[in-house]
This record gives C-alpha cells, sequence and structure tokens, in this order.
C-alpha cells in the first residue's frame, strides 16, 4: 500500500513524462528534467520504477538522467533498458562495464542493437547474458563479435551449439565451432554450410592436437605416460596424435603410446626404439600395429630429435 506522499509522487512521474514526449521549449523542458532527476534518486522504488516505465519511450532524455535508471535496481533500469531508444550505440556500450547481469539480460534481448553494444555484452557480461544475445534473432552479431564469443567461452558447448542455430554464420567462426559442438549440431553446420565431413574431422583433429600440446609441453615423462594412458582408456590414442606431439618434441609421447599400442614396458619400449637394431625397430612397430608409412615417419621424427 503506497503512502499519500508516495502516491503523488507516482502520479507526477506520468504529468512529467507527458510533458518531455511534447514539450520543445528548451527552458521549461530543463525545469522538468530536475524534477526527473530529482524522483530518479527517490527513496521509494515504486517511485523510481514509474518514473522509468513512464520515460522509457521518450525520445531524448539527458544523458545522466537516462544513466541513473540505466544502472538502477531490476525493478526500475528492467523495463527502461528493454525499450529506451535514448542511448547511442557508443553510448549504450560504454554504460555496459558499470551495469549488473540483469541489466546486461535486458540489452541482450533488445530488438536492436549496435556493433559496440554487442562487442561490449560479448567482452564485459556473464555467459547467461551473451547467452541471451546468441539467441536473439533480431540482434545482428558481426564477425567479429561472434569470434570474440568463441574464442572467450571456448569451452560452452551449449553456447556453441546456439551458435550453430544462428542463420548465415561466417565460415571462419563455423570452422572454429564445429568441433565445439554435439555431432547432431556438427552435421547441421556440414550440411548448412557444406564444409565436408574430411575437413570436419581435420579441425577435430587440430584442436584435439592443440589440446593435447597444452596439457603435455611442461609436463614430466611420469605425467606423460598418465595422459597417454587416459587416451588408450577412452579410444583416443591415434596414430595421428601420437606423431603430431612427437613431431611437435615430445619424444616421451612417442615412448609411452607405443608401449601402450606393443603391450610392452615403457623401458622396454625405449629401448627397442632408440637403440638403433633395425631388427628390435621392425619388431616393435609389427608390435605395435604401425604401418610401413607411419613407421618411417617415426624413424625421421627420431633423426630430427637427435639433431636438436
Amino acid at each position: 500500500m503506497l503512502n499519500a506522499n508516495t502516491m503523488e509522487k507516482v502520479v507526477l512521474t506520468r504529468r512529467i513524462s507527458d510533458f518531455l514526449h511534447r514539450s520543445k521549449d528548451q527552458e521549461q523542458r530543463e525545469v522538468i528534467e530536475n524534477v526527473a532527476r530529482a524522483l530518479a534518486q527517490d527513496v521509494a522504488v515504486n517511485v523510481r520504477e514509474a518514473l522509468a516505465f513512464e520515460l522509457r519511450t521518450c525520445p531524448y532524455l539527458p544523458h545522466d538522467l537516462a544513466a541513473k535508471i540505466a544502472t538502477d535496481v531490476e525493478d526500475v533500469s528492467g523495463p527502461f533498458l528493454a525499450s529506451t531508444t535514448v542511448f547511442s550505440d557508443s553510448q549504450l556500450a560504454g554504460l555496459i562495464p558499470h551495469l549488473e547481469e540483469h541489466a546486461h539480460v535486458a540489452i541482450a534481448k533488445r530488438s536492436s542493437l549496435g556493433d559496440s553494444t554487442c562487442e561490449a555484452l560479448v567482452t564485459f557480461g556473464s555467459e547467461k547474458s551473451v547467452s541471451y544475445l546468441v539467441r536473439n534473432e533480431k540482434a545482428r552479431l558481426n564477425e567479429q563479435v561472434l569470434s570474440s564469443i568463441v574464442k572467450r567461452f571456448p569451452e560452452r558447448r551449449t553456447l556453441m551449439e546456439q551458435m550453430s542455430a544462428r542463420p548465415n554464420l561466417p565460415l571462419s567462426v563455423v570452422k572454429s565451432i564445429i568441433d565445439k559442438v554435439s555431432d547432431t549440431y556438427r552435421c547441421l553446420l556440414e550440411g548448412q554450410y557444406g564444409v565436408t565431413a574430411d575437413i570436419a574431422d581435420e579441425l577435430m583433429r587440430s584442436s584435439a592436437s592443440k589440446s593435447m600440446w597444452a596439457m603435455i609441453e611442461a609436463a614430466s615423462e611420469r605425467q606423460i605416460h598418465a595422459y597417454v594412458g587416459d587416451l588408450r582408456a577412452q579410444g583416443r590414442l591415434t596414430i595421428d596424435l601420437m606423431l603430431d606431439m612427437a613431431e611437435k618434441g615430445s619424444v616421451a609421447f612417442l615412448d609411452s603410446s607405443l608401449a601402450f599400442r606393443s603391450g610392452f614396458t615403457v623401458s622396454a619400449t625405449k629401448n627397442m626404439l632408440h637403440s638403433g637394431d633395425s631388427e628390435l625397430f621392425v619388431a616393435l612397430m609389427k608390435k605395435a600395429d604401425v604401418s610401413k608409412a607411419d613407421a618411417h615417419a617415426i624413424l625421421t621424427i627420431l633423426k630430427l630429435a637427435k639433431t636438436k
């Protein structure tokens, strides 16, 4: 129940809105705008909420007044941010670092958003607010904004899949997310953008290789052996990955991979691989089910490793 004083102020907000909608007299507007500024700081949320609701459709408001309303609590700022047109793209983008998540969500759901505002949302917004932006079909997200989302949230599969559902994605973005989504969305991208299964598989292999190298680059031999064991158990220890890690400089990854594939101990595998005995090398390759071409690649990698 509103008290009489609060009720009078709520009624006053309608009068202020009516005046600001129709008056062009600058001197009179300044007087009324000052009244609005006072109401925007009123201790009663009901008053501030009524003011924000009434002013949300005003074509012009002083920036300080609009910013005050935009940075208020959710019940006040939400309806205002969802509808107001008083901010330019750069002004709205400038406000975003100072707004809370509820305000970011309200902005992300707007039917009209500029590039700067979208970039600011992606930079400062939470995953929740960015998700609303991605699902906003009316928001035009350029290649830079979409790429920024992928760079900031690469492990958020749900967000990547929401992006997959957007129409007319740039091919560079398609290629950057195709290894980050489920098989269902991957097939959708392949069909919609003409990305072949071979290209998609290559992108996924490349992504797996980068991730694995980041894990093992500074790891000890014991840690690498544990990683290789996990890959083997998960059915992900491929010849291509083994060769790629070895080419990047991890002979320990090669040793452990061949040990798991052959069933020999790591010590025995190292002896057969690095002793220079061709018969032992051939026996290891056969036991590990390595083709002649891949065995030749391993010899080349080992020779290069010795020269470094």
